[in-house]
């Protein structure tokens, strides 16, 4: 079961929402992962040998500038910091484009995490006492942040906001930077440009549309979401997905209920 926390209020400028997986997973599973722009912070508490993530040490999962394919086995017991577009900069000056793509264990680094204590999470299994010590220890990073260029933060949300739609050039006149200043902090705070970020909120606002409107035509859908045209729209869902929409709309491709934004791929 997938279920999302609220974090304390104090932390919404920088995390979205805090989220936890329960599941047993009764046969080996491939499940598609696609990029949403975001930067997310994954503890597994399943002590499975057979796992590539250590049990209780918190990981980085990078932003994703394309799908990829993650097996799960037996038990998948998770917890996981999402956090908003630029935040994680506030509380690291590591360059977010550096975890694009990865997947990376934070004891190899200093980050927010260096002075974490896994056993607080190995010592109880309640989900709530869990999230609660997770949640304190972030309060108390917030008198060391770093600061934020509320100009990008500004342009992200609005990139959000039109569902990825507004042209660079728009977004261009609404900061005081050349395009090469705007697109070098863009990149630092968010991990990728900003015509890439634009390119998967897009995405994944089709693809919700398509989850919520699947008898429309690509035609229609291309238009609604902003493509040029319904070849645009598969060229970018093939590019972000590796499938055709085709695919999702005949409902081929299911989410899985432990995240909401995997697909499953196959079961073997």
């Amino acid at each position: 079961m997938y279920i999302e926390y609220k974090p304390n209020i104090l932390l919404t400028p920088y995390i979205e929402t805090y989220w936890t997986t329960d599941e047993i997973v009764s046969d080996r599973q491939t499940l598609r992962v696609l990029p949403d722009g975001s930067v997310n912070v994954l503890f597994n508490l399943e002590e499975n040998e057979d796992s590539i993530i250590e049990p209780f040490i918190p990981y980085i999962i990078g932003v994703k500038t394309k799908f990829a394919d993650v097996i799960h086995e037996k038990a998948d017991r998770m917890i996981g910091i999402r956090f908003r577009p630029c935040a994680i900069s506030a509380f690291t000056k590591v360059p977010i484009y550096e975890f694009n793509d990865c997947r990376i264990n934070t004891d190899s680094f200093p980050s927010i995490f260096s002075d974490f204590n896994p056993e607080k999470l190995i010592g109880t299994n309640n989900r709530i006492s869990q999230l609660r010590y997770i949640d304190n220890y972030l309060l108390s990073k917030l008198g060391y942040l770093h600061d934020i260029n509320k100009q990008i933060i500004y342009i992200t949300e609005y990139i959000q906001v039109t569902k990825g739609i507004v042209p660079i050039n728009e977004l261009l006149n609404k900061v005081c930077l050349s395009q090469r200043q705007f697109e070098r902090r863009f990149k630092d705070l968010t991990g990728i440009t900003p015509k890439m970020f634009s390119a998967i909120t897009r995405f994944s606002s089709s693809e919700k549309f398509i989850r919520l409107y699947p008898d429309k035509s690509l035609f229609t859908i291309a238009l609604d979401c902003g493509y040029y045209d319904h070849s645009h729209l598969i060229r970018e869902f093939k590019r972000f997905s590796g499938v055709l929409p085709q695919t999702l709309m005949s409902n081929l491709y299911t989410t899985s209920p432990l995240f909401p934004y995997y697909l499953c791929a196959s079961k073997k």
